[in-house]
């Protein structure tokens, strides 16, 4: 839960069929996050579609919350956020249990707005019009309505105990040797995966022990990531986090920060990387947001000999209680219009979505593209594909960046994967493999 497991893709680039003015429709299953979606939408400009509709589904609804919030700010407009502000924003609330406080404050004030957007037509249409929510059942509103008011209202979070708490349940007796153990997943585990070298011990480990993935030399992070708070328990007018469900094993590194267009990012110095995974995924959202709002590649203009430094000394997070309850201030919601994509739709799934859109006549042979992350595998089947078209694209997530899967899971995996594709009729060009590649390319038979 809260990101993915595997480097982000454009995915209008595994059509077969030309743009040529057409209509590309790609459903995205179980992402976890929203960087497939993001990376298309920047790299639309190289395709010729005339509209891409995205249909995503996660089977768990309060992630619908999280993927809105990522796109309002990928879509924030320049005269409301600088490009460099924004990247950080979004790196911060994506990927850290900590946030600095001007981050924690552009949610709060954000959290209003969304939760205008959620309940009012006419301010969804004006602030995020790229996102469709006339799907979702009434419920699901609700529940997403809910986790941005928490976010508002910013009444504690004490999400330094619960990841703690994790840390210590994961490990048993070898939490007082935790280093040892996060640095030999990192070496003996990540450190064999192509491009697993990009994450440093410090970046890792740090990760694993505090939750804070991605950190800044000028700034601390001292306040709770209300977004990282997905299982919301209602009382009334009372909302408390139960506990912290996401991942403290792999880390958000992969999605972003194993790779670079810019061969500068990519230096290695006395056999290390010259700059962190941090530094790439910050390199490669820039490149993101700016080619989705001006659609033309983006060049760094930064000095390409500035190969920065290795922070080896990282801030210390103390486990501390915080307050469960802090004075409301009243927050205004402003409403303003987001970077247009008007060549885009994102239409957000109900739950029953997987089982239900298989037996509508409007959605058979509808996808050209189809991505399903690994978390989904064994619910897929024959029907969901069925919505496919023949001769489309199906992309199966591999679980290729799972820091525990061992030799014979991954095997197992393989097998699975290549009896579920044939039942589904599906078939690939490619070697399947599922240790070298982080996504399997499946082509959809008549």
């Amino acid at each position: 839960m809260l990101w993915g497991s595997s480097p982000c893709l454009d995915l209008a680039a595994y059509s077969q069929v030309g743009g040529d003015g057409r209509v590309l429709n790609v459903l995205i299953v179980g992402a976890g996050d929203t960087r497939h979606l993001l990376r298309t939408l920047a790299k639309r400009y190289e395709h010729s579609y005339a509209k891409i509709h995205f249909y995503v589904y996660e089977p768990v609804v309060d992630m619908y919350a999280r993927h809105i919030q990522q796109i309002a700010l990928a879509l924030e407009p320049v005269d409301r956020m600088s490009l460099s502000y924004k990247v950080r924003t979004w790196m911060e609330l994506y990927g850290n249990t900590l946030v600095k406080p001007n981050t924690n404050s552009y949610l709060i004030k954000k959290s209003a707005q969304l939760i205008d957007i959620i309940t009012d037509e006419t301010a969804r249409q004006h602030c995020l019009p790229v996102v469709q929510l006339d799907a979702l059942k009434y419920k699901e509103r609700d529940t997403i309505e809910t986790i941005f008011k928490y976010w508002k209202n910013n009444n504690g979070f004490n999400i330094t105990m619960m990841w703690d708490k994790r840390v210590r349940n994961y490990l048993g007796a070898r939490y007082d040797h935790r280093n040892n153990a996060f640095d030999w997943d990192l070496h003996m585990t990540l450190h064999y995966i192509d491009g697993g070298k990009r994450i440093t011990n410090q970046e890792y480990i740090y990760w694993r022990d505090t939750g804070v993935a991605y950190t800044f030399l000028e700034t601390d992070c001292t306040e709770p990531n209300y977004t990282f708070a997905l299982a919301l328990l209602k009382d009334g007018d009372k909302i408390t986090a139960m506990d912290y469900f996401g991942d403290i094993i792999n880390g958000p590194f992969p999605c972003f920060g194993l790779d670079c267009e810019d061969d500068d990012m990519l230096k290695m110095g006395n056999m290390q990387p010259l700059k962190r995974s941090v530094d790439l995924t910050e390199r490669n959202l820039t490149r993101m947001f700016y080619e989705i709002e001006n659609q033309k590649p983006y060049k760094h203009k930064g000095k390409t000999d500035d190969l920065g430094v290795i922070i080896t000394e990282l801030p210390n997070v103390k486990i501390q209680e915080v307050e469960t309850t802090s004075t409301r201030v009243k927050v205004t919601s402003e409403h303003y219009s987001s970077i247009s994509v008007s060549d885009v739709e994102i239409h957000l799934m109900p739950r029953t979505a997987m089982t239900d859109y298989p037996t509508f006549d409007r959605y058979k042979n509808f996808f050209d593209v189809m991505y399903c992350g690994h978390m989904y595998f064994e619910k897929m089947n024959s029907n969901i594909t069925s919505m496919v078209k023949d001769g489309g694209i199906v992309l199966m997530e591999t679980r290729k960046f799972i820091v525990n899967y061992k030799k014979k899971q991954h095997d197992e995996f393989k097998e699975k994967l290549i009896d579920l594709m044939k039942s589904c009729k599906c078939v690939s060009s490619e070697d399947i493999d599922v240790v070298k590649n982080a996504e399997i390319k499946f082509n959809k038979q008549h």
